[in-house]
């Protein structure tokens, strides 16, 4: 289950709570947010005086920002899904392997959003009212990471939602004016969805996918959505066999928009929810309104809790990580990575005030 506790002492030496509003307070702002990184920046600056802000556009310029800070409290990401896995990653390679990373948190200026809303994350304008005060602890909540070839995120998957996201993608970058504005809201996801997803999947058909388990425990999930243990010689177990319209991992609950794409992720510490979704185009939009909750049982899900496993394809199928098209794969392993990371909970933090 999800920890709720006062964060530890950072890896770097906790600085002094005396200063002006935000000090010790480290914000990466991404350049390309949704709603504006350099007006946000400054607006960030404004409210926050005592924090460092940094406005980037490559994971070599996180990098060089973080080697550079003396001893931040608590590192913010400001952008969307994306900007906070970016930020991990860069942590992940500063921070000594027998250290935990430092504290994180995510404030939504993304499109998404999936983790900010999973944290309980506020308009930007009360997020920096709550910052502004020094506090000797911040209450955090645990994740584990899923290691995607060597890149750490808290989803990833390949199928419908990776199509989705490149034809939301396409989509906005064929949009001007009025409709670029409506694009970006999320109108332009279930559009995608509906005009361009559906269409190819319904013409193309589902692929077929081999999902294999390769770590020492696994979990089924009952219809009542409690964890089954899977007894036996499990590693090299074949879990499922057959059509896919999404396969995907997740330590998050949400995908983005408060799509609980992951209902059982954080049902037991250090795995992943793991999720194969077999209906056809359909029979998926039908059941939207269900698949959006997290709802089950569902006709055509198939749900596990894993520490690692392969899925193999019958084509190549196009892979995101983190939210981030990475192209197409016919085979990826997904496993608990080896770091967690503990994030700032904002609805723990407004019921503090």
């Amino acid at each position: 289950m999800t920890a709720l506790e006062p964060a530890p002492a950072s890896v770097w030496p906790a600085p002094s709570l005396a200063g002006p509003p935000g000090s010790g307070v480290a914000i990466l702002v991404n350049a390309n947010a949704k709603r504006g990184g350099r007006r946000v920046a400054v607006q960030i600056s404004r409210a926050l005086p005592g924090a460092s802000v940094r406005l980037t556009r490559s994971a070599h310029e996180i990098e060089t920002w973080l080697r550079t800070l003396p001893s931040p409290r608590v590192l913010l990401a400001a952008g969307g899904d994306g900007t906070a896995v970016a930020l991990v990653n860069a942590l992940a390679r500063i921070t000594p392997e027998d250290q935990q990373l430092p504290l994180m948190g995510v404030l939504p200026l993304g499109t998404g959003n999936g983790w900010a809303h999973a944290l309980g994350s506020p308009k930007l304008h009360v997020c920096l009212d709550l910052m502004a005060p020094s506090r000797s602890s911040l209450p955090t909540r645990r994740f584990p990471l899923v290691d995607v070839e060597g890149t750490l995120a808290h989803f990833a998957g390949t199928g419908w939602d990776a199509m989705i996201l490149d034809d939301y993608k396409r989509q906005l970058d064929a949009s001007k004016g009025p409709g670029r504005h409506l694009n970006k809201s999320v109108y332009g996801y279930v559009s995608a969805t509906l005009l361009r997803t559906a269409p190819k999947v319904a013409i193309f058909g589902n692929p077929h996918v081999l999902v294999e388990n390769l770590g020492p425990e696994v979990f089924a999930i009952d219809p009542s959505g409690s964890p089954r243990l899977i007894e036996g010689d499990v590693r090299g177990m074949v879990l499922y066999d057959g059509p896919s319209g999404v396969a995907s991992v997740g330590t998050c609950p949400e995908f983005g928009y408060r799509f609980k794409a992951f209902p059982f992720a954080e049902r037991m510490p250090g795995f992943f929810n793991a999720r194969v979704y077999a209906r056809g185009a359909v029979g998926a939009v039908a059941s939207i309104p269900r698949l959006w909750q997290g709802a089950h049982p569902l006709r055509g899900m198939h749900d596990w809790l894993a520490t690692h496993i392969r899925m193999t394809f019958s084509r190549d199928v196009p892979l995101q990580i983190g939210g981030d098209a990475c192209g197409s794969r016919r085979t990826v392993e997904y496993r608990t990575g080896p770091r967690e990371v503990r994030m700032l909970d904002w609805r723990r933090l407004l019921c503090l005030g």
